[in-house]
């Protein structure tokens, strides 16, 4: 059910109510729905009497306010109630009567409800020079609650885990947009771009700890966390003060630690300076999501011809490259080995290559890479042919097209493909996702 109520005073003062009730089967009877409202308001200032001295190039000046709630229901289907599996058998009298046995096959949570998302909105619109340039900046604050998650039991429950209202979040960040138009003779020009700054914090993840372990790569344990007060998620392990260069530094840090290693060997941070190397000086090593996310586009025509490029990137993020199996004796190497120690002197940061090396690849900030990247997404160069020519063969319009997809990336990162695919507890961890394909598309538009 939906309802909306709108009101409008002289183009000056904009507000509008929303209310919608939705019901999802994937809840229990009574938890299918669940009501949102919102409500949004607006003040248009270049309409108020003290703005009409403006200057002339001030064209618009908006000033927004929005708040509201949204539910979400992408969980899978039957998650509240205990399903059945067969397949237990059970033997009765003096063992020739075999009975199919039928058992839950996960525990049931019939109080599984609609996950609950409140958020904030600010935000400014300008026009100048008649809305030939425009510019709107937001800020944004967003709290999650009742996040969908698997609740945290113990595991002698002896089946499958059900789904809960688990945890909360909270994302707030800024968002700028602006975009001009102009004209030079024969030349049209539109040039736009936006840029959003993200802050993410998992205020409370759901269970008693406030910290739980996520993701694993073999021979390297965990290698994401969901931590109370932190990003969501973020990448977990040792923090490294390059490589022992000599036999020198390898008894130093020997006797400080109590370690036996040898040059060429790892130096890992003691973190919580208890005087060991141990699994209690694993931390934050990085994240996968960006703090910035920005991109622009370019339109540019010149009498019948086109050209057109969207760009788009990220700053801020890393990558966990766990594209290499470390449990495997022996295996293909990435190139970047060829830059490994063999001597004193020749890496600070590769360690030696040993065969199964349990020690210098445990997780840790060697396998974690900037992932910040410009990618130059799409652009299209096109050309319309000209009316006189097109009618004489009864056509009103032919454009033929050159095209290209992912044609350029700049970014250090040495993987296939920066813009990494996975989310989830396995954001910006690069399990050797496909590449995105560099793809030229030739064409034509033809109207009769």
């Amino acid at each position: 059910m939906f309802a909306r109520l709108s009101y409008n005073y002289d183009e000056r003062y904009m507000f509008q109510f929303t209310i919608r009730r939705d019901g999802s089967s994937r809840f229990g009877s009574n938890n299918h729905y669940a009501t949102f409202p919102s409500f949004s308001a607006g003040w248009n200032l270049t309409n108020e009497n003290f703005m009409k001295a403006r200057p002339e190039w001030l064209t618009n000046t908006k000033i927004r306010f929005s708040w509201g709630k949204n539910g979400n229901e992408n969980i899978g289907n039957f998650q509240y109630i205990a399903l059945t599996s067969s397949g237990n058998n059970a033997i009765f009298g003096n063992g020739e009567n075999v009975v199919i046995g039928v058992k839950p096959s996960q525990l049931a949570n019939p109080d599984l409800k609609w996950e609950e998302s409140e958020q904030y909105d600010g935000g400014i619109d300008f026009g100048f020079f008649n809305n030939a340039l425009t510019f709107s900046a937001d800020y944004y604050v967003k709290k999650t609650n009742g996040m969908l998650m698997t609740m945290s039991l113990p595991a002698y429950v002896g089946e499958a885990i059900p789904m809960g209202n688990v945890g909360s979040m909270k994302n707030s960040g800024l968002e700028l947009e602006a975009a001009y138009k102009f004209k030079v003779s024969d030349w049209n020009f539109r040039v736009g771009g936006n840029l959003s700054y993200l802050k993410n914090e998992l205020i409370e993840y759901g269970n008693e700890a406030g910290w739980a372990n996520l993701d694993g790569f073999q021979g390297t344990g965990t290698i994401s966390r969901a931590q109370n007060g932190k990003p969501f998620p973020y990448f977990y392990g040792y923090k490294t003060d390059g490589v022992l260069q000599n036999q020198a530094e390898a008894d130093a840090y020997n006797g400080k630690y109590g370690t036996a290693l040898v040059p060429g060997d790892v130096r890992y941070v003691d973190v919580d300076k208890d005087g060991a190397i141990t699994e209690d000086d694993r931390t934050d090593i990085g994240k996968g999501m960006p703090d910035w996310t920005y991109g622009f586009n370019i339109n540019v025509a010149w009498k019948d011809f086109d050209l057109s490029m969207m760009w788009q990137g990220t700053i801020g993020n890393d990558i966990y490259d766990a594209t290499r199996r470390i449990d495997a004796i022996s295996s293909n190497l990435p190139s970047w080995m060829l830059n490994r120690w063999t001597g004193e002197g020749t890496s600070n940061r590769i360690p030696r290559y040993v065969q199964g090396d349990g020690y210098n690849w445990q997780s840790s900030d060697l396998l974690v890479y900037d992932g910040s990247y410009l990618r130059l997404k799409n652009i299209q160069l096109g050309y319309t042919l000209p009316k006189s020519l097109t009618r004489k063969v009864f056509v009103s319009s032919l454009r033929v097209y050159v095209a290209a997809e992912n044609l350029l990336t700049f970014t250090k990162y040495h993987g296939f493909d920066p813009e990494i695919s996975s989310g989830g507890t396995s954001l910006g961890i690069d399990y050797g996702v496909y590449p995105q394909a560099r793809t030229w598309t030739v064409g034509f538009n033809l109207a009769f």
